[in-house]
């Protein structure tokens, strides 16, 4: 049985709030500036959506963290592991590497337009050609660095 540490689980929670808002911070500056250069305004809609669920999700820490030891915490961590863990872990992996890493890789190293044109079709996607779009695109995998921080909060939290 591993000994609880409150200053290492509450480190660990400053570590997983900090990269969460940076994260939706960069997510929601790439939607809003797609929306403008691409002319979606249901990538503005898309800000909100973040903006929103960083609000709850990292509320939830801040419950946790008042709450370390009784039931209330125990609820808000495994609800904060549900939302900010594996729900952020999928908007990463689709949202960043599947919409723009893959994207990317596959447009620079010379893929056929054809397989392009199926994977990313338009209006929903566009083939790089903005540099800020593409890089903030690319920044969002700093999502992986919250996930870990909030598994590592999961992981440091009381046994009982």
């Amino acid at each position: 049985m591993k000994s609880f540490d409150k200053s290492k689980s509450k480190k660990t929670i400053i570590a997983a709030v900090i990269s969460g808002v940076i994260a939706g911070f960069i997510s929601s500056v790439h939607h809003w500036y797609g929306a403008i250069a691409y002319d979606t305004p249901w990538r503005a809609g898309v800000t909100y959506w973040i903006a929103g669920s960083v609000l709850v999700v990292y509320s939830l820490l801040f419950v946790y963290w008042k709450n370390l030891d009784n039931v209330v915490g125990k609820i808000s961590i495994w609800l904060f592991l549900f939302s900010a863990v594996i729900f952020q872990a999928g908007f990463v992996i689709f949202e960043c590497v599947y919409s723009h890493v893959l994207k990317n890789i596959l447009f620079f190293s010379g893929a056929p337009e054809s397989v392009l044109a199926k994977l990313y079709p338009s209006p929903t996607y566009h083939l790089p050609d903005n540099l800020f779009f593409e890089i903030t695109g690319n920044l969002q995998l700093i999502g992986f660095v919250a996930v870990w921080y909030g598994y590592r909060v999961f992981k440091y939290r009381p046994e009982s």
